[in-house]
């Protein structure tokens, strides 16, 4: 009965704690893309704030769709990209003809940033079930060391 209780209280405090973390990914990741963006789009103040909430909304919608579909790349991006999608619409109303024109040409470059981004504090944060699957090569090529064979050796008898 102990070793239920302890299971449970671990399985909750896990949960608890990814839980925690997703909502803080989704905020760094917005904060460093909003940041980027207003650099590069030149926003004034009314801008930047209104960014930064698309920003983040967004992001906490790509964070859940990340947890929920880890396991089917395809689907992952096909939401990821409605995401950006109705990101590109949000911004359309927000930004002035030459910002949003500027933002068009480059949105690529914002999302492989945002990604790469997202990659780094997957890393960061230590989540096992993504370090489990190789992130590049290197991690690929990784190799453990084979255990050695344990030897049994008879007693000696005891006269």
């Amino acid at each position: 009965m102990k070793r239920f209780a302890y299971t449970l209280v671990l399985v909750l405090f896990v949960s608890i704690a990814s839980f925690a973390q997703s909502g803080t990914t989704a905020e760094q990741r917005a904060k460093n893309l909003s940041d980027k963006m207003i650099r590069e789009l030149q926003l004034n103040n009314y801008q930047s704030r209104k960014l930064r909430e698309i920003n983040l909304k967004n992001a906490k919608k790509m964070v859940e769709f990340e947890e929920m579909h880890a396991n089917n790349p395809k689907e992952l991006e096909k939401c990821i990209n409605g995401v950006c999608k109705e990101r590109d619409v949000e911004l359309e109303n927000l930004l002035s003809t030459a910002q949003y024109s500027q933002y068009y040409g480059s949105r690529k470059s914002f999302n492989t940033y945002d990604r790469e981004y997202a990659v780094l504090l997957q890393k960061q944060n230590g989540k096992v079930a993504k370090t489990l699957v190789a992130q590049d090569k290197a991690d690929a090529k990784r190799t453990f060391s084979q255990p050695e064979t344990a030897v049994i050796k008879e007693a000696s008898p005891r006269n």
